[in-house]
């Protein structure tokens, strides 16, 4: 029970009350976001300036559901809360749901320009009273490229079980999970309190930590690492640039121990990376993104038949050591292959002019697509 005054002198006594209906936890939680958005936003460190929200709505509909609460603040962390009471039967999958609505998020809008592009038209219209600015928009493109999620479970009451799995996840991965109970209590006149406890109550140690690199950095790494080869990255580099300028461009890379670029192009590939290079030399070629995940159509069909044909021309050259294709990309080590600079740094123009020929190709299939259509 807790006890509650307006005066000091009058008390009211309200015993803990039983929420019935999700809906109606759902309704206590929104009204209380109202006036009271720092209940979901955790204590910030002491050299941090506070977080502000910039944006909170509801129903937001992704690939896999609709997220019941959806809220970004000023420094582009994106928060998403699913609400689920302690009795349900489904409580044990509200941390699955959550996590599933932000694998969502994060692989709708993370990779294209056009679809962020959407995604912030579409916050704009389910709250166009809300005001996004241009900077507001390039902290959320990072935030979500980043997936700098904040991820709540809602429920009426939190208990261990809950806590434990929240520490684990905590732990294990790089985004942040919490738990918000909202115990309600009531008098007999029919005063309602709710009492919200965040657990935890401030930011858990990030696992890793990672560093935003960019060109300056990424080749004084480089230069460090393997200075015999900094000209072919170089060139490599430079060519990456050519051929995605107004096109897309380069996705820098967040790993703590080396640096690394992402090559893509927005209108090719469902604007997925082509390919990467780390500081350490490596060039990797992303099959993963490259290929169609299922063959529904004639023109997955194509794409599929475009990538064979660019995964035989490395194979031909040497910088493949065997043979992939559609049918078995999936395999371990086939997904990502990646190439030392020591045997690709002699084939640079060899690739130049494969990645050419895969790009032509698919922009005349992705052209004449848009024509038919």
């Amino acid at each position: 029970m807790i006890f509650i005054s307006r005066d000091g002198e009058t008390f009211f006594r309200c015993e803990a009350a039983e929420v019935r209906k999700e809906g109606h936890l759902q309704q206590l939680l929104r009204k209380l976001l109202e006036e009271n958005v720092d209940i979901i936003m955790p204590a910030s460190k002491e050299e941090e300036e506070p977080s502000k929200f910039i944006y909170i709505t509801r129903e937001f509909s992704v690939s896999s559901g609709s997220i019941d609460l959806l809220g970004i603040d000023d420094k582009g962390a994106i928060y998403l809360i699913e609400t689920k009471l302690y009795r349900s039967s489904e409580r044990r999958k509200a941390l699955a749901q959550v996590i599933e609505y932000a694998s969502a998020l994060w692989s709708e809008y993370s990779h294209n320009s056009d679809n962020f592009a959407s995604f912030i038209l579409k916050l704009k219209e389910k709250e166009p009273n809300r005001n996004i600015e241009e900077q507001d928009e390039r902290n959320i493109k990072q935030g979500i490229e980043d997936g700098n999620f904040r991820l709540i479970v809602a429920m009426d009451q939190i208990d261990q079980t809950t806590e434990r799995m929240i520490d684990f996840l905590n732990e294990m991965c790089d985004f942040e999970v919490y738990g918000l109970s909202l115990e309600v209590y009531k008098s007999e006149d029919g005063f309602e309190a709710v009492v919200p406890k965040l657990y935890p109550q401030s930011p858990p140690e990030p696992r890793t930590s990672k560093r935003r690199w960019n060109e300056t950095s990424f080749f004084e790494d480089a230069k460090e690492r393997i200075p015999e080869y900094v000209k072919s990255i170089e060139e490599i580099y430079r060519f990456s640039y050519e051929i995605t300028a107004g096109k897309g461009g380069l996705r820098w890379g967040s790993g703590k121990v080396y640096g690394s670029f992402r090559v893509y192009i927005s209108n090719l590939f469902e604007g997925k990376d082509m390919f990467m290079v780390s500081s350490p030399g490596y060039l990797t070629i992303c099959f993963a993104c490259l290929y169609p995940q299922e063959l529904s159509d004639d023109i997955s069909e194509k794409i599929a038949e475009i990538v064979d044909k660019f995964a035989e021309q490395l194979y031909n050259t040497g910088l493949l050591k065997e043979r992939i294709s559609h049918e078995n990309y999936t395999e371990k080590g086939k997904q990502y292959p990646s190439i030392k600079v020591e045997q690709w740094a002699n084939k640079i123009s060899e690739f130049k002019e494969i990645i050419k020929e895969l790009i032509t190709s698919a922009e005349k299939l992705y052209q004449g697509k848009r024509i038919n259509t």
